[in-house]
């Protein structure tokens, strides 16, 4: 294969991408245009795409009739050479002697030989050649079908321009349905902002009322009970006192009792003390101890005496 030559992009897609910029300066770009940009995009692209492969194949064709001609000029040269080749062998053979008729068969069988290959490359290469002359006709054949694809690239153009027109007017009507909109937002913001203060002023006074009326319904109720707490606390106090006062006569009984039963104590201490003296004054002391055994009856009875005595 020939190197291939490297081709810089072509100026017309340069070209239309200025003529987006200068729309794009005006208003951004619809959905529908940006659809029709990227196909006009994608079908330039194919077409750079077409282009270079027509060219690749003209080379391409270029180096394979070059190389036809160089195999026909080759082959030329080659059968002068073989006919020379033969005629000095043949001029030869005729000097020789029968000897020589086997190798004089085998040159002929040689150049038979390479008489077939000689055609099967040939015919090999008039097989490529027909290939490449198809190949270069239905280049030729697509070159003329993008005429096609130009003239639609011209009508997606004008469409554009047309789109474009069409999204200017309505865009000055879009601003002047804004201003519109903005200025009858505004007159309603005004007359909600009236009603609100109206009613947020309504709604104050009546809460406002209910707050004063829920706090004098608050405050008599705790007045209210207040006056039930408080005479629940005078009652609690009055029975604490009366509580208070019971203990202190439980006290002074308890003291009294207490006093009578020490009183009780010393008295029978001193009876039996002076009973003690009574009876060794009379010698009956030794009586009263073998009579021991009858003391607690008679101890017994002696304190109840001594009890209703002291109780009398």
């Amino acid at each position: 294969m020939p190197p291939k030559k490297k081709k810089g992009k072509k100026k017309g897609k340069g070209k239309k991408g200025g003529d987006g910029g200068a729309g794009g300066d005006d208003a951004p770009p619809t959905e529908k245009e940006t659809l029709l940009r990227q196909e006009l995009d994608h079908i330039t692209d194919e077409l750079t795409n077409v282009k270079k492969k027509v060219d690749d194949l003209r080379q391409e064709n270029e180096w394979l009739q070059q190389e036809a001609h160089k195999i026909r000029v080759e082959s030329h040269e080659y059968m002068n050479y073989m006919e020379k080749k033969t005629t000095k062998r043949q001029s030869t053979i005729i000097s020789l002697s029968d000897q020589n008729h086997q190798e004089i068969q085998d040159i002929l069988d040689q150049k038979a030989k390479m008489l077939a290959e000689y055609e099967e490359k040939k015919a090999g290469l008039r097989a490529i050649l027909l290939d490449k002359e198809h190949l270069l006709a239905k280049t030729k054949q697509e070159l003329e079908d993008l005429q096609e694809y130009k003239k639609l690239q011209g009508d997606q153009l004008a469409k554009i321009k047309e789109l474009e027109k069409t999204v200017m007017q309505m865009r000055g009507v879009h601003s002047d349905t804004i201003q519109q909109l903005k200025s009858n937002f505004l007159k309603d913001k005004r007359e909600f902002q009236h009603d609100s203060h109206a009613r947020i002023s309504t709604m104050k006074a009546a809460a406002d009322k209910e707050a004063l009326q829920c706090l004098s319904e608050h405050t008599q109720s705790i007045k209210v009970e207040n006056r039930e707490l408080r005479k629940q606390l005078f009652k609690l106090i009055q029975k604490t006192r009366a509580l208070h006062e019971h203990r202190r006569q439980l006290e002074e009984q308890r003291k009294e009792l207490i006093r009578e039963q020490q009183y009780a104590q010393d008295l029978k201490k001193l009876r039996s003390a002076r009973q003690h003296k009574v009876l060794k004054s009379f010698g009956l002391l030794e009586d009263a101890e073998n009579g021991a055994e009858l003391r607690p009856t008679s101890d017994q009875s002696f304190r109840s005496s001594a009890s209703s005595n002291d109780l009398s």
